[in-house]
């Protein structure tokens, strides 16, 4: 029997990830989808062949029994939507920001802990391939220790660019976008940070919110991460840069519209021959004495696809008698970092954790 998903909230992040996610999935189908405005479900059910649409969540959830909701709205309604899903026995799949506050994150994870229900949030970003092979072979002590990871972002986006909720963030840039970072760091590292130290200033004091953020994490064994995110930068855009500092190599894994040029001498042609290319997913490269070669790279986008694999992960554990709920006490401290990174700029000091 296929495990019956209902969707929460049809706007664009149902459109462009979850819905594509979960039809990739042989043994779920979506059962029915909610969303406040009329117009929006009703398309996105169209497009998608979802069989019900409704206007709110108590009525999806009482018509159609789903096994299991995916959250896609915005995250001041997550701690009400997790609550009601869990109360009626539903397991919940959640898009990150994880909750407006880490007490709501701790009331939903016990209460999920209480009713045996799985909860994981859909940081994502560890299932892309080129993110996930850099692990494997990290494990597997291709690189050596890593011991400093730097992680930036470029681009001219202020949240007037937004058309939807981000567009009121006062906390936007690390906490709507920071907590994939801080995901794929602490999954490179396998650790928790052990302090944090932000800076956030007001370079644009037209806009109420941290438009540039830089940021470093101490943590055990002697290893570090900086942050560096601007979105008034009218450089080339960058939407996630990562490098590794290894023992034996640097890494540099890239996400998002990876464009590159090279000239290499061809002995089979006996001249230098040049070389294009342009990836819409990603690549991780290795660096050594100067030398550089991609061990991973991904030509389209890969925000639905690892999703997809992050739900098969999710549905294997629905399957389980005692459902663990480690991922989510993760994801509450991913959260509990990124306000510790507003306490820091805001108080001027290191906040230690």
């Amino acid at each position: 029997m296929k495990t019956r998903i209902g969707i929460v909230g049809a706007g664009g992040v149902a459109d462009r990830i979850h819905l594509p996610a979960c039809q990739a999935l042989a043994d779920a189908e979506v059962v029915g989808i909610c969303d406040l405005n009329p117009e929006v479900r009703r398309l996105t059910a169209e497009k998608f062949g979802v069989p019900r649409a409704f206007a709110s969540l108590d009525e999806m959830l009482d018509q159609v029994h789903p096994d299991m909701v995916v959250v896609g709205t915005p995250p001041q309604s997550h701690f009400e939507i997790c609550k009601k899903s869990m109360d009626a026995g539903v397991h919940v799949f959640c898009e990150k920001p994880f909750m407006p506050t880490v007490d709501e994150a701790d009331r939903v994870i016990e209460l999920a802990r209480r009713q045996n229900l799985l909860l994981r949030v859909n940081n994502q970003y560890r299932f892309m391939t080129f993110y996930a092979e850099t692990k494997r072979r990290l494990l597997a002590g291709d690189f050596g220790r890593a011991f400093y990871i730097q992680c930036w972002q470029e681009m001219f986006h202020p949240p007037d660019r937004e058309s939807n909720w981000r567009n009121q963030l006062t906390q936007y840039v690390l906490y709507e976008f920071g907590t994939h970072a801080l995901d794929l760091v602490c999954f490179f590292f396998d650790a928790m940070p052990t302090s944090v130290s932000a800076h956030m200033p007001r370079c644009r004091p037209e806009y109420d919110a941290d438009l540039v953020v830089n940021m470093t994490l101490r943590f055990p064994g002697e290893r570090m991460a900086s942050f560096s995110f601007n979105r008034i930068s009218h450089a080339p855009a960058k939407y996630l840069e990562m490098r590794l500092a290894c023992e034996k190599a640097s890494l540099r894994v890239s996400l998002g519209g990876v464009a590159r040029a090279s000239v290499e001498w061809s002995r089979n042609a006996g001249r230098p021959v040049a070389k294009l290319g342009l990836l819409k997913g990603g690549q991780a490269r290795a660096e050594i004495n100067g030398r550089s070669k991609a061990f991973h790279s991904s030509r389209k986008s890969e925000f639905a696809s690892a999703t997809a694999s992050h739900l098969e992960l999710f549905l294997a554990e629905m399957r389980k008698p005692q459902r663990s709920i480690e991922h989510a006490v993760h994801a509450r401290e991913v959260l509990r970092l990124v306000f510790a990174g507003y306490e820091s700029a805001e108080k001027g000091e290191t906040v230690h954790l």
